[in-house]
């Protein structure tokens, strides 16, 4: 477990400027702030706890039929992750840039302030990832599908008051690592900006079974029309009932 604070920084005056960033990373899930001010006043808090756990060990299992050079390799992982951030800013003067980035796997959520010459700004993060669950179908030769199965959550929450450009935008995966949600939006000018972005993904594995001697036992009008649909009684064992 690690657990984390930065204590505050009140007051400061800038003379002439001053610059710093800062990565956190625990397994997949990571935090990147950028910060770049020119003369003013400025002042900031931040607030960082962080648990990781990566004791248990990881499953693995591999699957091959009979005569056939088709590989299911499936990895089990459970190292939880809960990464709780908060931070402040305040600053007026000639000029400054703020950024910072949250990663959860893959889905990201960020904001960048630039330009401002009068910025306050209040963001907390919340990262969640409970487990990772990975299938890969492969041959000697080559990857036929790769699934990433985490289950994760990320919630972004920041209120703003910004005076040059304000960029917000968040990502969200699947399993494919296609991007299924995406959002962009640029403000210019003099802006009050409030706004909560909450991202979950949960993933089981679950397999649905149905009785195949079901028709034969208590009769066809006690098995869902969709679930035998696409093989048929009479196609696959000449069901005596049909």
């Amino acid at each position: 477990m690690e657990e984390g604070e930065i204590a505050p920084i009140a007051g400061r005056i800038l003379s002439p400027y001053t610059s710093a960033q800062s990565n956190l990373e625990a397994a997949y899930v990571s935090l990147r702030k950028r910060i770049a001010a020119l003369e003013g006043t400025y002042s900031s808090e931040v607030l960082i706890s962080l648990k990781a756990d990566a004791d248990a060990s990881v499953n693995r299992t591999d699957t091959k039929p009979a005569g056939s050079d088709v590989w299911t390799i499936k990895w089990e992982e459970n190292w939880p992750v809960i990464l709780n951030a908060g931070k402040t800013v305040d600053y007026v003067g000639k000029n400054i840039n703020d950024r910072d980035c949250a990663g959860n796997s893959g889905d990201s959520i960020g904001a960048s302030f630039l330009y401002n010459k009068d910025l306050s700004r209040e963001r907390n993060v919340a990262l969640r990832l409970d487990r990772l669950n990975v299938t890969v179908v492969a041959t000697n030769d080559t990857i036929i599908s790769a699934d990433v199965l985490p289950t994760r959550s990320t919630v972004y929450d920041i209120s703003s008051h910004s005076t040059g450009i304000a960029d917000l935008r968040y990502r969200q995966i699947d399993s494919r690592v296609d991007v299924i949600n995406l959002g962009e939006e640029r403000y210019t000018g003099t802006y009050d900006i409030t706004r909560k972005v909450e991202m979950v993904l949960v993933y089981t594995n679950e397999t649905n079974e149905t009785d195949w001697l079901s028709c034969c036992v208590g009769g066809c009008s006690e098995l869902d029309p969709c679930e035998i649909a696409s093989w048929g009684e009479v196609e696959v064992f000449d069901c005596v009932c049909s």
